[in-house]
């Protein structure tokens, strides 16, 4: 009985904690606030590697950063579009796949991210440079 009460309170306690965490990053980035948002990519640009790899997405006003744990650093310039992503793409009831394809000839990058920060980044990479982030 004390196990699944232990799976009980340690799921009810983490969809709270999701929920928390994306209203946070939604009222930051309305107020202009700089955001980290847990996130994994995928590049399709010249030298990057071909799988996904772990790091955290930096949203601020003036772009976005996908910042790995280990090698370079990847920009996401503003104005981009989002796009559904390859039919084998993961999937977690948690995560959400997508597709940005960034504005000119960058390339696509595969994103793979919390469902519950999805729209906040969504509205905040699409805005452009001179727009509103949300």
């Amino acid at each position: 009985m004390r196990e699944i009460l232990g799976e009980v309170a340690a799921a009810a306690g983490g969809g709270l904690l999701r929920d928390a965490r994306a209203r946070r990053a939604e009222r930051r980035l309305r107020a202009g606030l700089p955001v980290r948002i847990p996130c994994s990519a995928r590049s399709e640009r010249p030298g990057r590697s071909a799988g996904h790899v772990a790091g955290w997405l930096q949203l601020g006003p003036g772009g976005a950063v996908f910042r790995p744990r280990r090698g370079p650093a990847l920009e996401l310039p503003l104005g981009g579009s989002f796009h559904a992503p390859e039919p084998d793409a993961w999937y977690d009831a948690h995560w959400s796949a997508t597709v940005y394809r960034p504005p000119g000839d960058g390339g696509p990058v595969h994103l793979c991210l919390p469902a519950r920060c999805l729209p906040a980044v969504s509205g905040h990479l699409r805005a452009g440079a001179g727009g509103e982030a949300l």
